[in-house]
């Protein structure tokens, strides 16, 4: 499957690849704790915490800066291949540009697999450690996570606000609204839910109706909802670190009850598009060698690495939340920069210097 050829042109790739995601990683890690210092002297953050928050990140910014270090590293292996005359030797052997694409794409495809693999189940999991680490340090007095505005959650005909949690198997403070049509039948409130059940305790519990308003207690009361402790844990995460099983039971159970789940669809086919981001941003590296930027010295196509790398970024930033905004479905936002991306290096690689 892979020759002395494939692997002689994918060493020098990978390593290229490798070593840029390293630089990138490592300059991106050193931004994000000049910008986290300012959390030092919240509750007991101190700067070795910081240290260790920045560092529980680093898997999380490595799987986001690796599609640009496919492209500038890309760039920059096949840029030294070409540099000292071994792209024309192996085309004077009878490779063609499809030969030598095939060999690189072989060889990052096992890097992508365990980049794929970091960011579905390492980056998520020390993304979660670091920000409940923070929150524990930022409030050690507190020992809840109180969420401001409260999280709601639909079910059935049922509205529930959850005001605060200890951690994702005990809730402080619920609510629950429940509805007939558009008329209001009863308001309950629990001071809290623990072991991940929804037996709520100390609950009182209002009942409306024609004949006036009902008041009554109970000790503990279940509330008859589908929702589990791991979709609450979803709540507090961001969706770009929530692995695609993940993604796919919640925007199931949102779907189920009727509420919107184009966020997380979008978050969702990010995910699942990203390999074929990464071979775009390979298809661009090479366009770079055989299209009409190989005239151009090193420095300059590294500089057209970065720019068309920044490029795609800013363009995928800007089309994803607009898809939102104008009900355009979330697989064509999630897909379009990589889809013109790709339709540009398919020209540059079809057009002659």
């Amino acid at each position: 499957m892979y020759g002395i050829l494939d692997r002689y042109v994918g060493k020098t790739v990978v390593f290229s690849v490798i070593l840029i995601s390293i630089c990138l990683t490592l300059f991106a890690a050193l931004i994000n704790l000049i910008d986290v210092i300012r959390y030092i002297g919240r509750g007991t953050i101190d700067f070795f915490f910081i240290l260790q928050y920045v560092c529980y990140k680093v898997p999380g910014i490595f799987v986001t800066f690796f599609p640009v270090s496919i492209l500038i590293g890309g760039v920059i292996g096949l840029g030294m291949l070409a540099k000292n005359s071994e792209i024309v030797i192996l085309q004077s052997i009878g490779l063609s540009k499809l030969n030598i694409g095939v060999s690189c794409i072989k060889s990052i495809l096992p890097l992508i697999v365990v980049v794929l693999f970091i960011g579905e189940t390492i980056a998520p999991h020390f993304e979660k450690i670091a920000e409940d680490r923070y929150n524990e340090r930022a409030n050690p007095n507190v020992g809840v996570s109180i969420i401001s505005t409260g999280t709601w959650i639909k079910e059935g005909n049922s509205f529930i606000c959850i005001s605060a949690t200890v951690n994702e198997y005990s809730l402080r403070s619920l609510y629950k609204f429940d509805y007939e049509g558009l008329n209001l039948t009863r308001i309950s409130y629990a001071v809290s839910a623990d072991d991940g059940r929804w037996i709520m305790k100390m609950v009182t519990s209002k009942s409306v109706s024609d004949d006036g308003i009902k008041t009554e207690s109970f000790m503990e009361q279940e509330w008859p909802l589908h929702i589990n402790a791991e979709r609450i844990a979803v709540l507090s995460e961001l969706t770009e670190n929530l692995s695609v099983f993940k993604l796919i039971d919640y925007i199931n159970y949102l779907d189920n009850n009727g509420v919107d789940s184009r966020r997380y669809s979008l978050s969702f086919y990010n995910k699942v598009i990203s390999p074929l981001v990464m071979l775009v941003m390979l298809l661009l590296a090479l366009s770079t060698i055989f299209g009409p930027l190989r005239s151009m010295n090193m420095s300059s196509r590294i500089l057209s690495g970065i720019a068309l790398g920044f490029g795609y970024y800013v363009l995928n930033q800007i089309v994803a939340p607009f898809s939102l905004v104008y009900g355009v479905p979330p697989i064509i936002g999630a897909s379009f920069a990589t889809m013109v991306f790709a339709a540009l290096a398919i020209y540059l690689l079809r057009r002659k210097s």
